[in-house]
């Protein structure tokens, strides 16, 4: 478990870490000299059961927020320290932001220097810091009053903080490691080594990690974790990890990364959530400069709104956008971030990362504020489930990818409706109906080239070109699953292929089964239920041409399944015997009129007045007066059902 100090400045940081861990963090001369924090320091207090909690000992001052961000980074919990003479003052609320931001769930006060002043003062400073801490995160926070001097309330402190470390635990989630690096340092004898808090996975003596952005693979010789040799560390663990490979010491920098080499990746765009802290004095406009912090890394950038109704963002204001930024970073899915103003004078806002890897162009087109919304799900296998309901040709080792999943084979998340398949070197999954689709689009499409280009002779066309049949269907089916399908199709000799076009085996006088007008056609019905669609409304919601849509309606009824019930609609069986059971519920319970009928399906009086006509028109049903009664049960399923 890390734990972080926050607070104002000279409000006794550094001297309750050492009270409590017997550790001085402050090791800088200058520190030593001016009484000041100014680099993170670090302490570790071991419990009982071998493991440490690590301390990160952050500056108070606002010159060195800087350094209060980057250790703040990837903690469990914080410790939001006010004096008691003074109370919660600037740098208090700016930490206890820079926290909420992060995402710090587990905020504990604590009151220090008590022995300098009255119980009054004491409880006046622990009363304000709970209403700031309860106003800000709906956290009711504990508070601990202390004397570091007296050594007054650290042993309650202590042992809180031990009991929460014993009940405290971790899963691997099979992610790959990441460290961001916020020290480096050579060691004579050992060489080498760099320190951070991992945020995700776990390393062992031997693995190969990669530095970023440089793109060197480094050899872990030694890991500590928390302050302890050990033989491999993971997440929520303070990390020095001793490296060889080709790299000098000043080739690293504070806030470069050492990730899992199957999860190496670089980018200048990152697409987010984020949102501006309630009290932030003005709005932040689109493409307006910031500069973020994420991980130990500061960088400059712009922010750049997301199909955001407005061009800037309110205070208090949550919305999507993407991140453009002067250098490279490595980052993932949900890590946590803060940014400031170009100045660095003030905190704005902050938020988490959606996609790591953001597009350049496109970036508010429909397909992609579906794959946006789908990575705020909580893991990989929900990200999953929302893109394939809604109908989404999903790229899995994208998806993974932005997970930070290491080793996530597709078969284990695939549904059961759903199959997996490779395209470009990467794994895909979808629907096996919108599979059928494809394959059905395809063999009509060729089959259709094939017919206008048949010469009078009787003599074979030469096909279509392959590009071109790409092409044409584009935008009806996605193209790593079209190319995928063909390149299938070809291989079981469904189609050849030959000098760069596609067409049928020159023996097959078979049919394209099923055409995909009538697979387009059948699925809009479908979809419609009892509300029938007249044939206008149906050829637009199945986006078929004019012959495609003659082409389905004579496939539909060749194949059973599609009925006239007049020249403008056509219904599906299905529906026909949905229709058929309520006429003949109403026919033994009331009358079967058209109103009864109409409010019974909740259906309007035209489509009524046609479906009972149809009925009638085969001797279903028997018209008498303003009612019909039912003529002959045994004709619908000669009718329908043979």
């Amino acid at each position: 478990m890390i734990i972080a100090t926050a607070g104002h400045v000279d409000h006794g940081k550094t001297s309750l870490v050492k009270a409590l861990t017997g550790v001085d963090t402050d090791t800088l001369a200058e520190e030593k000299a001016r009484g000041l924090t100014i680099n993170l320091g670090y302490a570790y207090l071991p419990t009982k059961n071998n493991q440490q909690i690590g301390f990160i000992d952050v500056p108070g001052h606002h010159r060195f927020i800087n350094n209060m961000i980057a250790g703040a980074s990837g903690i469990d919990r914080a410790l939001l320290i006010v004096a008691a003479d003074d109370g919660p003052m600037p740098q208090t609320r700016e930490h206890l932001d820079v926290l909420t931001l992060l995402g710090v769930e587990q905020i504990d006060a604590v009151i220090t220097k008590i022995d300098r002043c009255s119980s009054g003062q004491v409880g006046a400073a622990s009363s304000a810091v709970k209403k700031l801490i309860c106003e800000a995160t709906a956290i009711d926070p504990q508070i601990f009053p202390v004397s570091s001097t007296h050594m007054t309330g650290i042993e309650d402190l202590r042992a809180h903080l031990l009991n929460i470390a014993q009940h405290s635990s971790y899963q691997t989630d099979q992610q790959g490691f990441r460290l961001s690096i916020d020290r480096r340092f050579h060691i004579k004898g050992s060489g080498i080594v760099v320190t951070g808090t991992a945020s995700a996975g776990q390393v062992s003596v031997g693995d190969t990690l990669t530095l970023l952005p440089q793109d060197l693979e480094l050899r872990i010789r030694e890991v500590r974790a928390n302050d302890v040799k050990a033989d491999n560390a993971r997440a929520k663990q303070r990390v020095a990890l001793c490296v060889s490979g080709k790299i000098n010491l000043d080739d690293i920098h504070r806030g470069d990364a050492l990730v899992d080499p199957h999860c190496a990746s670089l980018t200048e765009r990152i697409d987010v959530s984020i949102s501006l802290l309630p009290h932030v004095s003005r709005p932040v406009k689109h493409l307006s400069p910031i500069k973020l912090h994420i991980g130990a890394k500061r960088v400059a950038g712009k922010i750049a709104l997301i199909n955001h109704s407005d061009s800037r963002l309110s205070p208090g204001d949550e919305a999507i956008a993407q991140l453009i930024l002067e250098e490279p970073l490595s980052t993932t899915r949900g890590e946590r971030f803060v940014i400031r103003d170009d100045s660095e004078t003030h905190t704005l806002g902050g938020g988490f990362v959606l996609d790591p890897s953001g597009p350049k162009y496109g970036k508010s087109k429909p397909e992609r504020l579906i794959w946006l919304d789908a990575l705020r799900k909580d893991n990989l296998k929900a990200a999953l489930e929302t893109l394939i309901q809604e109908d989404q040709c999903v790229d899995f080792t994208r998806l993974a990818a932005c997970f930070n999943r290491k080793q996530s084979p597709p078969s284990s998340f695939t549904p059961d409706d759903c199959v997996t398949f490779q395209s470009g070197g990467k794994a895909w999954i979808v629907r096996k109906t919108k599979l059928a689709e494809t394959r059905a689009l395809l063999l009509s499409k060729v089959k259709e080239q094939l017919s206008e280009e048949q010469s009078e002779d009787g003599r074979s066309a030469r096909g279509i070109v392959r590009d071109k049949l790409i092409s044409l269907l584009r935008r009806k089916t996605h193209p790593a699953l079209m190319e995928a399908t063909l390149t299938a199709l070809i291989s079981k000799g469904e189609l050849k292929s030959a000098e760069g076009r596609v067409q049928l085996p020159t023996n097959s006088n078979q049919s394209v089964q099923p055409d995909i007008s009538w697979l387009q056609l059948r699925s809009a019905l479908a979809k419609s239920g009892s509300q029938v669609p007249v044939l206008s409304e149906l050829q637009t919601t199945a986006g078929l041409s004019d012959m495609e849509l003659k082409l389905a309606i004579k496939a539909g009824k060749e194949s059973g399944e599609l009925h006239r019930l007049n020249a403008s609609r056509f219904a599906l069986v299905p529906t026909l015997l949905a229709f058929a059971k309520a006429a003949e519920k109403l026919a033994d319970e009331q009358s079967l009129t058209v109103v009864a009928f109409k409010n019974e399906l909740r259906i309007g009086r035209k489509l009524a007045i046609e479906v009972l006509e149809f009925f009638d028109s085969f001797h279903y049903t028997r018209r008498l007066g303003d009612s019909r009664l039912i003529a002959n049960k045994a004709v619908l399923k000669t009718r329908f059902m043979d």
